[in-house]
This record gives C-alpha cells, structure tokens and sequence, in this order.
C-alpha cells in the first residue's frame, strides 16, 4: 500500500458513503465486540469512519495509516479522542499483544502481501483478542472474478487484488486466529462517484461501463444498472472476526 496513491484522496474519501457509512461500518462494529475501555486499532483507517464509529463505544481507539494526509483528517473529525499513529499495516508500529480489538475495513484489498499484514494484526492483538476484517471479496465464479480485478485495476493503480472468502477465512485460521464468525454482505455503489475517488477520465468511465455491462454475466453478477438517479453496481463483501489463539 503507498502512502502517495492515497494522501491526494482525501476529500473523495471522506465524502465515500462506502466508507462513510454502509452495512460494512454496522457489521464491523458488531463483530468486533468492543467494550469501554478496550485498547482498539483501527489498520489502515484512511479517513477514520471506523476508527470514529468504535470511539463511541467508548473504546479507547488507535487510529494508523499510512498516509499522513488521511490521518490528518481522522484527528480533526474525531467524535471522541483518537490517538492516530502513521504506520504501514504490512510493519505495525505497536507491541507484540498490545490490543483487545484490531478492525480492517475496505483495505485488504490493497496490500501487496495480505499475509504479512494479517500476521501483524494477529500479532499485536491479545491472545483472546479479536482481529475483525471487512473487505471486497472475489466472487466464486472465475470469470466474473476475473473481470472485477480487471474493473478494479483499470480504476485504481493501488488495487492489489480481491481474495476469495476462503482464502481470507484460511488465512485467519493458518495465522493463529480462530473464525468465530462471518458474514456475506454486498456495498452499493454509486458508479459515477466510485471513478470519481480515483479521478478517472471520461473516457474511462466510459470504457469501465462497458466492462461492467457488455457481459450478461458480469452484468447480473455485479447488478450493474442505469436509472434515472445514476449508474449503480454491487461489490460482494465479506466481514470476519477471528479470535488468537494464546
């Protein structure tokens, strides 16, 4: 993940109803569990919806990017008192069995080795801790998954690539956190607005509807749609919490 591909994409960020609000902000809240007075770290928080929504708990919150700009704008919006830590996910800047509760919320997707960064949100939860991940997922269908990694890196140099459920649910379990529970949502987007966090030109917008709507499958797999309010699709989405093992 690159510090530079996401300290200009504040403002689109932080306008994102994806981000901002959604089924995955609810569901990652819930999964985690957090108590008043639990330590939480927020990974990769960009421009702090999560790290905001588990403050009121009230938690207390870490907030850690590693985009300087993002957490800039994750301070001064706080609701409550968010200590915010400029670090790469993939190298934590924290102590071994520090945390009660570790979220990552619309990243995973972006790092260039998931299993890294995974391995340093189980290593600096408590054993007994829980590590919560919410993310884009691949559907099952080769093809259909195929096209969405295509769709996602035309639209987004920073795009690593999306893992299918198991794999992230595998991961977990191999790392030496117990699944103890998970959930399929999906995320409505506002394709106009999507391309927009990104500045992608017309002329790719243009060629990304295409790649969305030409293939039936693709088509019914993502309820790619035009209405008279917009352009709409949908990203399936996986949320997992996982327990470390002592």
């Amino acid at each position: 993940m690159s510090q530079a591909a996401f300290d200009d994409r504040v403002a689109a960020y932080a306008q994102s109803p994806t981000h901002r609000e959604g089924p995955t902000l609810d569901l990652t809240r819930e999964f985690a569990q957090a108590r008043p007075g639990d330590l939480v770290l927020d990974v990769s928080t960009g421009t702090g919806f999560t790290a905001h929504a588990l403050a009121i708990t009230p938690a207390r919150v870490v907030a850690a990017d590693i985009a300087p700009n993002m957490l800039r704008h994750t301070r001064a919006t706080a609701p409550n008192d968010v200590r915010v830590v400029q670090t790469d996910t993939h190298a934590l800047a924290f102590g071994d069995r520090t945390f009660d509760v570790v979220t990552c919320r619309h990243a995973f997707h972006h790092y260039v080795e998931g299993r890294a960064a995974m391995i340093e949100m189980a290593r600096v939860a408590r054993p007994g801790g829980r590590v919560v991940i919410a993310d884009t997922i691949s559907p099952d269908d080769a093809d259909v998954a195929e096209a969405m990694h295509e769709i996602e890196s035309l639209r987004d140099p920073s795009h690593v690539c999306n893992r299918y459920a198991g794999q992230i649910l595998e991961l977990m379990t191999e790392i030496g956190l117990d699944v103890e529970r998970s959930t399929h949502t999906r995320t409505e987007q506002d394709f106009d607005g999507w391309c927009s966090r990104t500045g992608v030109s017309n002329a790719l917008r243009r060629q990304l509807w295409r790649a969305f709507t030409e293939d039936a499958k693709v088509r019914a797999a993502f309820d790619a749609r035009e209405t008279d309010q917009g352009r709409w699709f949908y990203w399936p989405v996986l949320v997992a919490a996982g327990i470390r093992r002592s």
